[in-house]
């Protein structure tokens, strides 16, 4: 059965299976090794960030228990950074081509009326990326949803 940390899951999965670009970093887990990433000629490069925000779950509409339809809603982040003084069009072509990785789809569906749903993806101006002033960082962000049949 379907459930919010295999929604999870299969956001992180859907991300993975479809970028192969840069390198992915998630939070709360050990950034790969060498870091930063660099390129041929020992540049840095850019590499992206996931990460989730939820909002409390709601009951839509009524039934009886296990015939209820219960939605996580929440946000999908994708940082893309890029090194300082590189131009932002690089960042925000990244940006925008996961945002497509994402854009108005129906994944994890388990067959038991449970699946994610996202919408339309946002991609931002762009702003620093780090406190050290070394990285520049552009923010695809698209709402979704986990509907969750129980």
């Amino acid at each position: 059965m379907g459930d919010f940390a295999g929604a999870k899951a299969a956001i992180r999965q859907r991300l993975i299976d479809n970028w192969t670009e840069t390198p992915i970093t998630f939070q709360n887990e050990p950034t790969p090794t060498p870091w930063p990433p660099k390129d041929a000629d020992g540049f840095p490069t850019g590499f992206v960030n996931l990460e989730l925000s939820t909002q409390p779950a709601s009951m839509r509409g009524a039934g009886q228990p296990g015939s209820q339809v219960w939605i996580n809603p929440g946000f999908i982040y994708v940082h893309v950074f890029e090194p300082s003084g590189t131009g932002e069009a690089a960042a925000t072509q990244r940006a925008t081509a996961i945002g497509e990785i994402f854009r108005g789809k129906v994944f994890y569906e388990t067959g038991d009326g449970c699946y994610v749903r996202t919408w339309a993806p946002r991609v931002d101006g762009g702003g620093s990326g780090s406190d050290d002033g070394n990285w520049f960082r552009v923010t695809m962000s698209v709402p979704f949803a986990y509907w969750h049949l129980g």
